[in-house]
């Protein structure tokens, strides 16, 4: 009898070392996706841009009149006007100071008074009248005096005054006070030159509107005015010895009456479509526009004005030159440059984290960007 012995046949399984191996690369390899997903959520840029607040100005012409832009009123007129001025070359010397008096007569009847009559103050300084002046019964008047003696001793505070030339029951009914100090016991004098006189005729012209307007109670909001100023007399000699020169002139004022919101509102138009929008935002206005009077044509009732408003403008975070897309992937010198290269910047800082990154995120959400604005 034969006897088979059965065999059992090896099975090809794989080693354990190949499972450790499998195991292993997928640790890895998830790890590798874990980072990757990690370095991309934590990936960030911030961009910190400095920007400085700039005035610009936006200028334009409006015709004025019943067919212009804005409507306006056209009158003219001469204005004779008179100032005083001072020559520049000046010394210090005595003179009498002056002032004025109140005189009260207590009497039932008036009281005149000569000229040069003497009044004598409480600390004994000695005035004389200008003028001879009647003080009306019960009643008062103000007369121009003068100090006795040149110098400082007639510069004196207001003071009660009596009469010396009155009899001693009658200074009792006539007397006088002073409520303003008496002054120009020193004053300068100089010798007037062709400089003194050209300067201040310069300065006349300059002072004519301001005085025009402050005159009839205006303001220049609402007003333009163009002035030809007429010849320009002087009440002195040039090289005389003067304190004071005064200079006198007729001019002929021509004025454009408008109205001041609607010009408002056309320059408010003229700063929208000036301003770029690309990057810029409106800040603010700075003070009233300067309106400029260039042309008039009194026939018709029209005129033509040259505008110059200045406004505040600075760089806008929410502008497209700022969008987020102009900086995603780009590097840090890129950014840089870009940035530096817009109107109204000053500076600019970009951070990445981590600190090693090359570029910035590609993804929007990761870069954010902040303008710090400065004066």
């Amino acid at each position: 009898m034969i006897v088979r012995k059965n065999e059992t046949q090896p099975t090809n399984e794989p080693p354990i070392q190949f499972y450790k191996t499998i195991a292993i690369s997928f640790l890895v390899i998830t790890l590798i996706l874990l980072g990757v997903v990690i370095f991309i959520t934590t990936k960030k840029a911030t961009i910190e841009i400095t920007a400085k607040e700039d005035s610009k100005q936006v200028s334009l012409s409006l015709g004025v009149g019943e067919t212009g832009e804005i409507m306006g009123i056209v009158t003219s007129t001469l204005y004779e006007w008179s100032n005083k001025y001072y020559p520049t070359g000046v010394k210090m010397i005595e003179a009498p100071a002056e002032g004025t008096i109140i005189i009260y007569n207590k009497q039932n009847k008036d009281q005149t008074l000569i000229k040069n009559t003497r009044l004598l103050s409480s600390d004994q300084v000695l005035f004389r009248m200008k003028t001879r002046e009647t003080i009306p019964a019960n009643g008062q008047k103000e007369v121009a005096v003068y100090a006795d003696v040149p110098g400082s001793s007639g510069d004196i505070q207001p003071a009660q005054f009596t009469i010396p030339g009155l009899s001693a029951s009658l200074q009792t009914l006539v007397y006088g006070e002073s409520v303003q100090p008496m002054s120009g016991g020193f004053r300068k004098v100089g010798a007037l030159s062709a400089e003194d006189l050209e300067s201040a005729q310069t300065l006349y012209k300059e002072q004519v509107k301001e005085a025009f307007l402050k005159e009839l109670g205006l303001n220049s909001l609402g007003v333009a005015l163009k002035i030809d100023i007429g010849k320009i007399k002087s009440d002195k000699e040039i090289g005389e010895e003067v304190s004071e020169f005064t200079l006198t002139g007729s001019n002929r004022v021509i004025a454009v009456n408008y109205d001041p919101q609607k010009l408002q509102e056309i320059i408010n138009g003229k700063v929208a479509s000036e301003i770029d929008k690309g990057s810029e935002k409106f800040l603010a206005v700075n003070n009233e526009p300067k309106v400029e009077l260039v042309a008039v044509n009194e026939e018709t009732g029209t005129a033509e004005f040259s505008v110059y408003q200045e406004v505040l403008v600075t760089l806008d975070v929410n502008a497209d030159r700022l969008a987020i897309v102009n900086f995603a992937g780009k590097k840090k010198d890129e950014i840089e440059r870009y940035v530096l290269a817009l109107d109204h910047v000053t500076g600019v800082n970009v951070k990445f984290s981590p600190s090693w990154m090359r570029t910035a995120p590609s993804v929007p959400d990761k870069i954010k960007v902040i303008v710090k604005s400065v004066k």
